[in-house]
């Protein structure tokens, strides 16, 4: 028996009461009432009955991934934004561990109850238009495009290997999706140029893949202008190491937001774009997320 998962699960059970009692306080007292949905569900985990039966066709798609033979290895390639690293078949020269397909399904990408929250993130604010950074297998990008808006949704990835199997994930939510292949700093100029050609503001953007704090305040600032008024930005593994959690405090006070919470895995900044500060809030002790970690993982 896993001890440590197991502790985590019954801390969140015994603690969902009263982050619960304390998310009410924050939505009666200034936290944007389009988050109540999402965030209730991380307490209550009773998604909406439309939201379970994508669930579990997102979900039979991880398990036949799971289930493939394929082996990786990561390739590892230095930038400007610091190291980035990226799956690729285990027989195309990369050194070190081998890691099979099941664990990149199931440990490296967002698990089911992640994913929901992403999913109703994105119908909160009746997305129209999405940007991931950092694909994976697909996973995430499903969650969030499978969304009741059917909005256009652009993802991008650097690892040759996974790309054609994210795109496939995606085509089976979606005929609205976009895979760009490529690192993703230029990746990202061109997905937002694409936006831009579109006529399209980003209502949601979720930020992963590269969880290096220069990285992450680069991605950000990039993103901001074409941001729409309601626009919800996530980041992935905030509290992953010290660098992402100064890299979450620096974004909390960014001019423009209109609050920036703290949910543990992830950190949302809800954008406003005015000149006044935002308020912070921290449900992270309610979801057992509070300290910074050491084990890096790839996008979800």
């Amino acid at each position: 028996m896993r001890v440590r998962p197991l502790f985590g699960r019954m801390y969140r059970r015994c603690a969902a009461p009263f982050g619960l009692r304390v998310l009410n306080d924050m939505l009666a007292n200034g936290l944007p009432a389009l988050l109540g949905p999402p965030l209730r569900f991380l307490f209550t985990q009773e998604p909406p009955g439309e939201a379970i039966g994508i669930a579990a066709r997102i979900e039979e798609m991880r398990a036949e991934i799971s289930r493939r033979p394929d082996t990786y290895r990561f390739e590892y390639s230095p930038t400007t934004l610091g190291m980035v690293r990226w799956p690729d078949h285990a027989g195309h020269g990369a050194a070190g561990p081998m890691i099979p397909a099941h664990r990149l399904a199931n440990v490296f990408s967002v698990p089911r109850h992640w994913g929901l929250f992403l999913h109703l993130c994105a119908d909160a604010i009746a997305a129209r238009a999405i940007l991931e950074v950092g694909a994976c297998l697909g996973i995430s990008g499903a969650y969030l495009a499978s969304a009741g808006q059917r909005a256009r949704f652009i993802t991008i990835e650097g690892s040759p290997a996974l790309a054609p199997i994210a795109e496939a994930t995606l085509a089976a939510v979606t005929d609205r999706a976009e895979v760009i292949r490529a690192p993703f700093d230029t990746g990202l100029d061109e997905a937002l140029a694409r936006f831009a050609r579109e006529q399209l503001p980003i209502d949601i953007a979720f930020i992963d893949g590269h969880h290096e704090e220069a990285a992450t305040l680069h991605y950000v600032e990039t993103v901001i202008p074409q941001l729409s008024r309601k626009a919800v930005v996530i980041l992935d593994d905030i509290h992953l190491t010290p660098g992402m959690a100064r890299a979450w405090q620096r974004l909390t006070r960014t001019p423009g937001i209109a609050a920036a919470v703290d949910v543990g895995r992830f950190g949302l900044i809800v954008w406003h774009g005015d000149d006044a500060a935002g308020v912070r809030y921290d449900l992270s002790r309610y979801t057992g997320w509070w300290r910074a970690r050491s084990q890096h993982r790839p996008a979800g």
